[in-house]
């Protein structure tokens, strides 16, 4: 009867102490029942196991959150890049509008120098004026490729080769004539795989030349492009945009394979 004594105090004095370990401060009343403490230990590990659920369910979203953030630190960081490079053109542009404008190749024309070209060249005509202003002609390409501008787009040939008298703007992809005359513009865009739509050259507002690409029942690349001759005052806007009005797909390439470009010059008074 002791030894039976015995063994059941064993028991008694487990369960307290494991208890005991499971929650600080909880104690069992005197007369609860074996299965009431094996209860409250079982409930004790369910609410932990809740826990553990809820604190890997936050780590999960963490790591989701965490990735987010890295994607969009790398599209910032690209962005910030593109806006460096931008601003340096604007800078070089800026620096080259500061600089005087050399009137002949040995530099500076004395009065001397002016007396011999006014009685070599007859007053009246458009070759002195020629040789004071300096010519006017601009070279640019796009950078990178465009994915699928929507209509009434102007298209940024950000990349200035040649800007001769800085009429060129490449952040914003613009021709302001410097000089009243006569111009020739020429653009050339190469089209991706099954694009289909219309580019337009505009003066001002009014549409000067258009091509149309219809490449969409077939998949190869292509360049299209115009040139024209027109009129243009100083102050006119030229440039290059997606159709006012049609709907087009596909991309504009333009990378070291092929080069989407715009180009202009002045030739004639």
């Amino acid at each position: 009867m002791d030894h039976v004594h015995f063994k059941m105090n064993l028991v008694i004095f487990w369960l307290a102490v494991v208890g005991s370990n499971a929650s600080q401060g909880d104690t069992y009343e005197d007369g609860n029942s074996d299965k009431s403490r094996l209860d409250k230990v079982e409930e004790l590990l369910i609410d932990q196991n809740e826990r553990i659920r809820n604190l890997e369910e936050i780590v999960s979203n963490q790591k989701i959150e965490i990735h987010d953030l890295k994607d969009e630190m790398t599209k910032l960081k690209s962005r910030e890049k593109n806006r460096a490079r931008k601003l340096s053109t604007l800078m070089d542009i800026l620096s080259k509008a500061q600089r005087p404008v050399p009137l002949a190749s040995s530099g500076y024309i004395g009065e001397s120098t002016m007396t011999i070209l006014k009685k070599d060249v007859p007053l009246g005509t458009n070759h002195e004026k020629r040789l004071l202003q300096g010519a006017t002609a601009f070279y640019a390409y796009m950078d990178h490729s465009e994915v699928s501008p929507n209509t009434h787009h102007t298209i940024i040939f950000d990349i200035a080769i040649t800007n001769e008298n800085n009429g060129y703007h490449p952040y914003s992809g613009v021709f302001i004539v410097p000089v009243s005359g006569v111009y020739v513009f020429t653009f050339s865009i190469r089209v991706d795989c099954r694009s289909q739509g219309a580019f337009e050259i505009v003066k001002n507002a009014a549409v000067v030349g258009v091509v149309n690409a219809e490449l969409h029942l077939t998949c190869i690349q292509d360049h299209i492009g115009a040139t024209i001759v027109i009129n243009a005052s100083k102050g006119d806007d030229v440039y290059v945009r997606t159709h006012s009005v049609l709907h087009r797909t596909g991309d504009i390439v333009s990378d070291e394979v092929g080069r989407s470009s715009f180009a202009g010059w002045l030739i004639s008074y």
